[in-house]
């Protein structure tokens, strides 16, 4: 294990969205609160990351960049190796974060007006992602069976037969921390080319899972099921690098990938950071052994939050996350409103992001934020048992 992760780090004063400005965006004042909100982790970059980072500053020049051939073999290398998905060079499409390649894509497979379909609870980005495209939001609500979620495969066959014409896919899935099984994952995939629905794949926590929970991609499903599919992948969780803001779409049909290539070129989206290139180059080139036992150590902290639910919390409902770094944690046996709930949890001091934030089946829950050194988790936990006793 690495004992770098259990160093307590400042992170004021670097204009962290997470640490800096919770006051601006939900009236917190900062340094009197514990944030759990953002998703993104407390750890420092290894030096792997750190050494190419600062020979590209020593450097000095700033121009354009490209990316070479050693980045894409950094990355095709590591998806055959950790996932036995075969990349191909023809199907990357490099944006600053995924985001952007889903709204470009949306706008591309769809028009104002149609439905773009997300399973609920979910990731609260793409709900503007939708909305503000003029689209139709159209959702699948997931099955809760005592914290274990799964698709309702009726729901969402009896909704691509009104007429959905994207589907956002989240796999692994934020926040409730599912792991898609392959008969899962084949299922969405065969349903999406039943009824002539594009699919995308948000596939960005793909390195970080636990225990026997093996991620499955969609891009190892049947040939004919990719031919309206696109991919995002990153390594913006794997290695804690979402300022960097660096993800490949990829998109296995050749016409479908050109279309994203002119709406990129279009867009200006053509040239790339080279400080991104770097980090990347190398995290996915040295990075496997750090990754393991980054997740190792996440994966101890959910169950420490796990043990810590059992003795003190037992009315608060928690199944641990086969993937991601952000706990789902059921508040609804207190009876409160997100409204009290929330003022709960701020008057403890420690700032989850709200359930309701991730739609309407997320009312009543909150998502944690495991991505920290244990001695700030341990705090976290105390100020929890205050917030959420009976």
């Amino acid at each position: 294990m690495h004992p770098e992760l259990d160093a307590v780090i400042n992170r004021y004063g670097t204009d962290c969205l997470k640490w800096d400005y919770m006051e601006k965006w939900l009236g917190v004042p900062k340094g009197e609160a514990l944030p759990s909100w953002v998703s993104d982790w407390d750890f420092k970059a290894p030096d792997f990351i750190l050494k190419p980072l600062q020979e590209r500053l020593d450097h000095g020049i700033f121009g354009y960049s490209e990316r070479s051939d050693e980045y894409f073999s950094s990355l095709t290398d590591w998806w055959r190796e950790r996932h036995q998905v075969h990349l191909q060079k023809e199907w990357f499409h490099t944006t600053p974060g995924s985001l952007p390649a889903i709204a470009m894509l949306v706008e591309s497979w769809s028009q104002p007006g149609d439905q773009v379909l997300v399973l609920t609870p979910v990731y609260h980005a793409f709900f503007r992602t939708i909305t503000n495209t003029q689209r139709t939001l159209a959702t699948s609500s997931l099955i809760n069976d005592n914290g274990y979620y799964t698709i309702d495969f009726d729901d969402l066959e009896s909704k691509f037969r009104s007429g959905v014409k994207v589907m956002i896919f989240c796999n692994p899935h934020n926040p409730v921390g599912r792991v898609w099984t392959e008969g899962e994952i084949s299922r969405v995939c065969e349903l999406c080319h039943q009824y002539g629905v594009y699919l995308i794949s948000d596939e960005i926590w793909a390195d970080i899972d636990f225990s026997e929970h093996r991620f499955f991609s969609c891009l190892r499903t049947r040939e004919e099921h990719q031919q309206k599919m696109a991919v995002c992948i990153a390594g913006t969780k794997t290695f804690g690098l979402p300022s960097l803001r660096l993800t490949n779409t990829m998109i296995p049909n050749e016409q479908e990938s050109t279309g994203l290539k002119n709406k990129l070129q279009a867009y200006g989206i053509d040239v790339y950071s080279a400080f991104s290139l770097a980090a990347n180059q190398a995290a996915y080139r040295e990075g496997a052994e750090w990754v393991d036992q980054t997740v190792a150590y996440l994966h101890e902290n959910s169950r420490i939050l796990e043990q810590f639910i059992k003795k003190e919390l037992p009315h608060i409902q928690y199944r641990p996350q086969e993937s991601t770094y952000l706990a789902w944690l059921d508040c609804r046996t207190l009876k409160l409103s997100d409204e009290d709930l929330e003022k709960r949890v701020h008057t403890a001091g420690v700032i989850p992001s709200m359930g309701y934030c991730f739609g309407e089946d997320g009312r009543g829950f909150i998502r944690l934020n495991l991505g920290c050194p244990k001695s700030i988790l341990e705090e976290k936990l105390t100020r929890l048992k205050t917030a959420l006793r009976i």
